[in-house]
């Protein structure tokens, strides 16, 4: 290759170089832009006391001090997230996978029962918030009334302190259609031959799920709890929407904890310093899944 012809070879890189940054330059500038710049707003917020009325003083790391020394409210809000948290993520993924079970069977309707077991999902979590308040009303709310007929009297559901959390997680198993989906899809993928082979060594049902169907599914179930964990750890439409926080700080989730320092109270600089302590909560939980992953989650090409 002559000089010529290598001078040209390399010019004709550098512009596909600079063709190609700038495609994806729009990218890079709404990463900077929209999610690393406002982040690191935040974390120097955080070390300010800025109450939007007011200009921003610094005061260091007390923001993080009151949180952990003074502010109750933190320990509540981190309860009843921890409590909503826990009690959502196991009981949609043990509901969520009985329920693909049944719906991967050979049955009349199964197109029809996916649709309604999906339905839920779609619908925005502010308008089933809504409806669920209607259902959960302890004087005229369907619930009540459908379990007064097997003699149970009637509860408060949101309205009580003892019952608020667990309504919440009821709402989120009833919403979760999109994990059926995924465990569905999960399980048509799972080989017929070793389903069979059970069947010729004996083995019945159980063997088959215990043995095959959750060893192969270990990734997917994994995958949904990572997912609702993080969702359910930053839960704040249904606490806004049904009970503002209450009754005695019972759903005072700790998404809607910030929302109300920073929009409710002006405290943006505290709000700020309370949604770094969530992240690195979330982050932290996070490691601690991925890494006990290891010990559960089997992959068919071996640990990755």
């Amino acid at each position: 290759m002559s000089t010529d012809q290598q001078s040209s070879y390399r010019s004709l890189k550098r512009q596909q170089v600079i063709v190609g940054y700038l495609c994806i330059l729009p990218a890079i500038l709404g990463l900077f832009i929209f999610t690393l710049g406002p982040l690191l707003y935040s974390l120097y917020l955080s070390f300010t006391d800025w109450t939007i009325l007011k200009p921003k003083q610094w005061v260091g790391l007390d923001n993080y001090r009151n949180i952990f020394t003074q502010d109750l409210f933190f320990f509540d809000s981190l309860k009843a997230t921890a409590y909503y948290a826990i009690g959502s993520v196991i009981a949609s993924i043990m509901f969520c996978f009985v329920v693909a079970l049944f719906l991967n069977q050979k049955i009349r309707g199964r197109a029809t029962f996916r649709a309604i077991f999906y339905l839920p999902s779609i619908i925005p979590v502010l308008a089933s918030s809504i409806i669920w308040l209607w259902l959960y009303n302890p004087d005229f709310g369907i619930i009540n009334h459908l379990l007064s007929f097997i003699g149970i009297d009637k509860l408060m559901w949101v309205n009580s302190p003892d019952t608020s959390v667990l309504s919440m997680i009821i709402i989120a198993v009833w919403g979760s259609g999109n994990v059926i989906v995924i465990f569905l899809a999960g399980l048509q993928d799972v080989p017929t031959h070793l389903l069979e082979a059970v069947e010729i060594d004996g083995g019945g049902w159980w063997h088959k799920l215990r043995s095959v169907t959750i060893p192969l599914m270990s990734p997917i179930i994994f995958y949904n709890v990572i997912l609702g964990f993080v969702n359910s750890i930053t839960a704040f439409t249904q606490a806004y929407a049904m009970t503002q926080g209450g009754p005695g700080n019972s759903t005072l989730f700790y998404a809607f904890y910030i929302y109300r320092e920073a929009f409710q109270r002006q405290n943006m600089g505290y709000a700020c310093a309370l949604a770094w302590v969530l992240f690195i909560i979330v982050a932290f939980f996070t490691y601690l899944l991925f890494r006990s992953s290891a010990g559960w989650v089997h992959y068919e090409g071996g640990k990755k």
